[in-house]
């Protein structure tokens, strides 16, 4: 992930927003889940440099991604590590990681990969969902958002290397709602402030089975809030598709026309705005 941050941002807190907070009990479960499905998946791959659809990387870097961001996670929620840096230059740090791991076979990272899951997951057990969670830009989140990135990046890049391999790779529900309140509630760290300079907007963001929220996007800033009061246009949305969407992995476009994202409101054409008000995360 890569993002934009201004000044004065506020703390990562779900508590004014109900609707984000994640349990953690089920989120770790499902990270177990996903880790197995991911590092299954890989068994079908064998050829380490071939391109993966819709990113710049080879397979083989999309493995080595895969073992380096679970073992961040991993350290941070056991304490032996911090995040270092801002949000912004998660990007830059990513391609190091990759470059020092790329050359492993898949079935190492794989191995590491499942082992940084297991470690996380064992974390996890003994902790609250609100126990905090260290992040990039000095942020703190609480260890049930962590928990829902971290879903994220197995199961987006999970879609990622399953496209590329032709394999099917589909996304529960409950999963894509968990991962969707960890991204809303980051939200503001990822709004794109050139797009949205001189942009005043509220959307009303409802998801089919929850959650249900505003995001306020005021002069190159978003915060999100509780879904009561006004909005100008409100995004309807299957949890997958808005997820896919969110991550950058279909368009809007796409999600209207197969009726998984509806749009209304008075101003029901601003939804497209709203895509591209943020960077992915």
């Amino acid at each position: 992930g890569r993002g934009s941050r201004h000044e004065g941002a506020p703390p990562v807190s779900v508590t004014e927003v109900p609707e984000l907070r994640i349990e953690l009990a089920p989120a770790a479960a499902a990270i177990e889940r996903a880790g197995r499905r991911v590092a299954e998946l890989f068994t079908h791959a064998e050829e380490p440099d071939r391109g993966v659809r819709g990113l710049e990387w080879t397979l083989g870097d999309l493995a080595a991604h895969l073992a380096a961001r679970t073992q961040l996670f991993a350290a941070y929620l056991a304490g032996t590590a911090t995040p270092e840096g801002e949000i912004a230059g998660i990007a830059e740090e990513n391609r190091r990681h990759i470059g020092e791991r790329r050359d492993r076979p898949f079935a190492a990272q794989m191995e590491e990969m499942g082992s940084n899951v297991s470690s996380f997951v064992a974390s996890t057990r003994g902790k609250l969902g609100t126990d905090p969670f260290p992040w990039y830009s000095e942020l703190t989140l609480d260890v049930a958002t962590a928990s829902g990135l971290l879903l994220g990046e197995l199961l987006v890049h999970g879609l990622d290397a399953a496209r590329t391999l032709g394999r099917p790779w589909p996304i529960a529900a409950n999963d894509a709602r968990t991962i969707i309140r960890a991204a809303a509630a980051l939200a503001p760290w990822y709004v794109d402030t050139e797009a949205t300079r001189g942009v005043r907007s509220t959307y009303r963001v409802s998801v089919r089975g929850g959650p249900v929220f505003r995001v306020r996007i005021d002069d190159g800033t978003a915060s999100v809030e509780p879904a009561d009061g006004d909005a100008d246009c409100t995004i309807r949305a299957d949890p997958a598709a808005l997820l896919l969407v969110s991550y950058g992995r279909i368009t809007l476009w796409r999600a209207v026309a197969t009726g998984k994202v509806v749009a209304t409101g008075r101003r029901p054409w601003r939804a497209l705005r709203f895509e591209r008000s943020f960077l992915p995360p």
